[in-house]
Parts: structure tokens; C-alpha cells; sequence
């Protein structure tokens, strides 16, 4: 009985995985954007050091720009293009583009909350449960 139950919960846990990751990554962008700032582009946290709709730090700035350099791209944002929702949702991308270009939605999103090893710690599945809920009503409604 105990194996079966096991079996269970990994189908419908590999289930559930495999169904977000079928919808559009911009799902899951505005999944992370709700649980970071509920959408408010002038949105301050983590001592004023995030800011923004995807609560972005100034070290994300530098490292997003040393991505862009790396690439050739002339393209460099500032500081202060993290309270711009469209800026922002393009350090983003790069940053996706850059580290996880095939990862699973979960590993995005608990690195985005946790830097680069952030899959790999346990405080980050609280901030993966809020995203992939919020995620899962995003789905629903469309």
C-alpha cells in the first residue's frame, strides 16, 4: 500500500510539472511579477536594495549588463530601468536566456527568488509553492 501511494503522489507531482511547463513562459513571468510586487512598478523591498515589479537588486543590473557585454550586445540598462515593467521583463529574459535556457519552471523561479544555486535550497520552495499557484490560476484563466 505504501509503494502505491509513493506511485501516486510522483505521478500527479510529475503531472502538475509537466502541465505548467505547457504554458507560455510569460505565464510564468507574470506568476513571479505577482508574488514579488503584485504588479506595483515603484514596489521597494528587501531594504530598498530590490525595487520594481521583479524586485530586481543592483548586482542583477551589473550581472544582466556583463551578460549583455559578453553576447556584443551595445544594449546596458541602469539602475533606475528596473521601475520600468518593460525593462524589467527584459533583465529578466536575458538572465533566463543566459542561465537557464531549458530549465524547468521551478528551477527559474527559485533562482530568481534564491541566485544561482536557489533550486537547491529548502527556503526557496515556500516562494516556488506562491508561483506556481499563482501560475496554476493564470492557466485556468486562459
Amino acid at each position: 500500500m505504501k509503494k502505491l501511494i509513493t506511485l501516486i503522489i510522483f505521478v500527479v507531482l510529475s503531472f502538475s510539472t509537466y502541465a505548467q511547463e505547457q504554458v507560455p513562459i510569460e505565464f510564468l513571468v507574470d506568476a513571479i511579477i505577482h508574488v514579488e510586487s503584485r504588479g506595483d512598478s515603484t514596489a521597494i523591498g528587501d531594504g530598498g536594495r530590490a525595487v520594481g515589479i521583479l524586485q530586481i537588486h543592483p548586482i542583477m543590473v551589473r550581472e544582466v549588463n556583463r551578460i549583455l557585454e559578453k553576447n556584443g550586445s551595445d544594449v546596458r540598462y541602469t539602475y533606475n530601468d528596473r521601475y520600468s515593467v518593460e525593462k524589467s521583463k527584459e533583465m529578466f529574459y536575458v538572465w533566463k536566456g543566459y542561465y537557464h535556457p531549458n530549465s524547468s519552471y521551478e528551477k527559474i523561479a527559485r533562482c530568481w527568488n534564491g541566485g544561482t544555486n536557489g533550486h537547491m535550497f529548502y527556503c526557496t520552495n515556500r516562494y516556488w509553492r506562491k508561483v506556481s499557484d499563482r501560475l496554476e490560476t493564470l492557466a485556468m484563466v486562459d
